[in-house]
């Protein structure tokens, strides 16, 4: 297992399901740039909070995850043809929707009386 932080772009909107034991989940799809390469594909799995979280999200909406990355392996069920891929479990997200709401609006560091900034530092602009 290796903990990862991806970010990328889902590539569909996300749907909030209830499992079994009642408990919230989604399974999402994010498309990771690596340079100048076709894009990885990661498949994620979310639960709980985490999981409401990622369904208010829409398709091409930014997305960071932390979680338990592992490679995966299926057959094309078209061609037969052994793929590979990753996926991750997630034990946190954030979007730009979050940091929003966390960052504090501040008001203008400059003092209207003086025109000086609350620092002292030599260098004039």
């Amino acid at each position: 297992m290796i903990d990862a932080l991806i970010s990328g772009k889902l590539i569909k909107a996300p749907e909030l399901k209830t499992g079994q034991s009642g408990k919230y989940y989604t399974q999402f799809l994010l498309s990771v740039s690596v340079g100048d390469e076709k894009p990885v594909i990661v498949s994620g799995m979310a639960f709980t909070e985490t999981a409401e979280k990622i369904a208010k999200l829409d398709k091409g909406d930014a997305l960071s995850v932390i979680g338990s990355l592992k490679p995966s392996e299926w057959t094309d069920k078209a061609t037969g043809v052994t793929k590979h891929g990753l996926s991750i479990t997630v034990s946190a997200a954030l979007s730009v929707y979050d940091i929003k709401k966390r960052r504090p609006v501040t008001e203008n560091p400059i003092k209207p009386e003086t025109n000086a900034r609350p620092f002292n530092d030599p260098l004039t602009f």
